[in-house]
């Protein structure tokens, strides 16, 4: 299942990676992480930020750094390659492929998404219509 920490990544990537803490809370509300309290989420913020995904001060927006931008763009990409294997080899719909994919993206190795995208001939586009990295684009490290 996508974490928390890695939720909020993805969410800050999407929002050109700035957000306040109560924008980050409706954000996840809309997308069915309810009843998360705004000090589970001051944990999770604190966790990014001594990983260096993200610089936070109190009372300001939380901002993506570099680090954090590859980390959100490697979960896109671990999400997308997913839906496409999960579309084509199970024949699941659009929608049943995309949300699969986003609750277990990360449970497959960087080596093993990277078969999947050679499979298909590193594609451009996932079965939703997202462009998708190609491998030469991939932040896919082992070690996080």
């Amino acid at each position: 299942m996508v974490s928390l920490d890695d939720k909020i990544l993805r969410i800050l990537q999407e929002e050109d990676g700035m957000l306040k803490i109560k924008d980050l809370k409706i954000k996840l509300d809309s997308q069915d992480y309810f009843d998360i309290s705004y000090s589970t989420i001051d944990s999770s913020i604190l966790r990014l930020a001594k990983k260096e995904y993200i610089i936070w001060e109190k009372y300001k927006q939380v901002k993506l750094t570099q680090s954090g931008i590859n980390r959100a763009l490697e979960l896109k990409r671990h999400a997308q390659l997913l839906e496409l294997f999960l579309f084509n080899e199970l024949d699941m719909s659009i929608e049943e492929a995309h949300e699969e994919s986003e609750k277990f993206a990360l449970l497959f190795s960087c080596s093993t998404i990277n078969k999947i995208c050679e499979k298909y001939n590193h594609p451009k586009e996932c079965p939703c219509g997202e462009a998708i990295l190609n491998s030469n684009d991939c932040y896919c490290s082992e070690n996080h």
